[in-house]
């Protein structure tokens, strides 16, 4: 009876060892990056401007000072929080359709 070979049972462990980690990683880590998290934001604070008739002047300094604040504060919150507590955060943002929503992630 031929004996197994080891280094093609330890390529395949390894193989195995790394789509489990692959597959985790898809589930559990992946969430859009500070960029998409803020287009989003934005789209939403625009939304929602436009249901308070602000005028064209204020909703456009509303994007500019939103979009300046909004990427540095998600990079620090991804630093801060580590990168589990961020993916949660990224996913409740992106799913959210209001303020008040984007406000409680």
């Amino acid at each position: 009876m031929a004996r197994p070979n080891p280094w093609r049972i330890a390529s395949i462990s390894v193989l195995a060892v790394t789509v489990v980690l692959f597959s985790l990683w898809w589930a559990f880590l992946r969430a859009p990056g500070p960029a998409e998290i803020c287009e989003h934001i934005i789209q939403v604070t625009l939304r929602e401007a436009a249901n308070t008739q602000m005028s064209p002047q204020s909703q456009e300094r509303l994007v500019e000072t939103t979009r300046e604040q909004c990427i540095q504060h998600k990079q620090d919150k991804l630093l801060l929080r580590g990168r589990i507590k961020y993916a949660q955060y990224a996913k409740c943002v992106m799913e959210a359709e209001d303020l008040i929503e984007i406000g409680r992630c």
